[in-house]
């Protein structure tokens, strides 16, 4: 009887390992919803404010104003001092 208790498939090794999933999905549940309320904040303060709609322009599509200059820089500044000074085949 103990054994069916702890051991079958409906027993407490079972459980517990539901509990646990159940507790898992609980938490990531919870992260969805502030991330939810955050991207929600975002969108209505792009909607409502638009010096951080330009901002947002400025930063993912690269605009910047005629009175403005654009320094584009390398990924990997290592790798790239390397080619320059020639030892990339080194």
């Amino acid at each position: 009887m103990i054994w069916d208790f702890v051991f079958s498939e409906h027993g407490w090794l079972v459980y517990q390992d539901e509990l646990q999933q159940f507790q898992a999905m609980q938490r990531q549940l919870q992260d969805m919803k502030e991330q939810r309320k955050h991207l929600a904040d975002e969108i209505l303060r792009l909607r409502h404010d638009p010096e951080a709609l330009e901002e947002l322009v400025h930063r993912e599509l690269g605009y910047v104003h005629p009175d403005e200059y654009m320094l584009i820089l390398p990924d990997d500044v290592q790798g790239s001092a390397a080619v320059s000074r020639g030892e990339a085949g080194r």
